[in-house]
């Protein structure tokens, strides 16, 4: 063999090597110790900006965790951020490995997974189960997981994708409707995924007016963001309706935060009239993939902090990064974004007031 093709073949190697690295890491199957190191910009934080957090005692009122195992990793990343307690929804597998052929499968085992989570660390995590309305049995085991220390429920059949593929059933059919009514008389409040363009939202309209006591809390600004008016009208027609600030995946999260700086002075305005009825959220979605790393974690964190508190900001390239192709393209990673400022009331009352007194109640 001749030296140059001895080279050519050693070259081939080494390229062929990168590639089933790249596509391992892609694939998480190869975590490595960067995956557990906190993010530069922790330390990049000045003292005054992680006192004033610390005085805010912040909530993390809607994760998802995948398992025990992801304990030690959240509870450093908790650290890293100042975030005193979380908020766990039970989940499905569908949604850990978003894979069609699961399905809406494994809440049994995710309920039972978060509320050991939070009888083993009780002053830092509380439990919101799950049921598949489908569940000839859902108000048995609903009781059964809020005997054995789960402090809500959480629901997907008005999610847009869940309903459609999984959880095709009217909001209001008669057995949710008697899980709605134990709710109310339990005092049991209910977090409660649903899509504001969907026919089936009067549905939800009308749980919310058939029981008024029900504490509902919609995520992701009750995926209105686009329509702030409309919004504004659900709010001041149902007081037992309550948001977070979460949006989900990043390519979600960007686009959420294109629509609130491109009109923050109105957001601002909203945040603040209705400060009593939203919550701090990331929606991040924990589990054993590498690219849940703690960087990762901890820089999806800080821009949900920088959008609530700074005037202007940017995002993280850690951001970018996972983002699908298509919507990569529509954003510009250097773009500055203009924040909401909020006041140190406004951001107690969303950060820790509120989910203190709807979940840990």
């Amino acid at each position: 063999m001749k030296k140059w093709e001895l080279y050519f073949y050693i070259i081939i190697g080494i390229i062929l090597v990168i590639e089933i690295f790249i596509i391992f890491r892609r694939q998480g199957w190869l975590p490595l110790w960067i995956d557990k190191l906190p993010s530069p910009l922790i330390a990049q934080m000045e003292p005054a900006v992680r006192e004033k957090r610390a005085n805010f005692k912040i909530i993390n009122a809607h994760e998802h965790i995948q398992s025990l195992d992801n304990i030690p990793l959240i509870l450093k990343y908790m650290e890293d951020c100042q975030i005193e307690k979380m908020l766990l929804l039970g989940t499905s597998n569908y949604t850990f490995y978003l894979d069609l052929k699961y399905g809406f499968t494994g809440i049994d085992e995710n309920n039972e997974e978060i509320i050991k989570i939070s009888k083993e660390y009780p002053d830092k995590f509380i439990a919101l189960c799950t049921i598949n309305p489908f569940d000839e049995n859902k108000l048995e085991k609903l009781k059964k997981y809020i005997a054995a220390g789960a402090k809500g429920l959480t629901l997907w059949n008005g999610h847009g994708f869940f309903h459609d593929h999984f959880l095709d059933l009217p909001l209001d059919d008669p057995g949710m409707m008697e899980i709605y009514q134990y709710c109310e008389e339990e005092g049991i409040p209910i977090l409660y995924h649903i899509n504001s363009s969907r026919p089936y939202f009067k549905q939800f309209e009308k749980i919310l007016k058939t029981f008024p006591n029900l504490i509902i809390h919609a995520p992701h600004f009750v995926l209105t963001s686009r329509n702030l008016n409309f919004l504004i009208r659900l709010l001041d027609d149902y007081p037992n309706l309550y948001t977070d600030v979460s949006f989900g995946h990043p390519d979600f999260q960007v686009a959420g935060f294109e629509r609130i700086s491109n009109n923050s002075e109105n957001f601002r305005k909203f945040m603040q009239k209705y400060r009593d009825r939203i919550t701090f959220g990331t929606d991040m979605v924990i589990t054993d993939h590498q690219s849940k790393s703690r960087t990762y974690l901890d820089n999806i964190t800080l821009s949900y902090f920088d959008m609530l508190e700074k005037e202007e900001f940017t995002l993280p390239s850690e951001l970018f990064s996972k983002m699908s192709k298509k919507s990569l393209s529509k954003v510009d990673p250097n773009k500055v974004y203009k924040g909401l400022h909020l006041d140190d009331e406004t951001l107690s009352m969303i950060y820790h007031d509120n989910a203190e007194r709807i979940f840990w109640k």
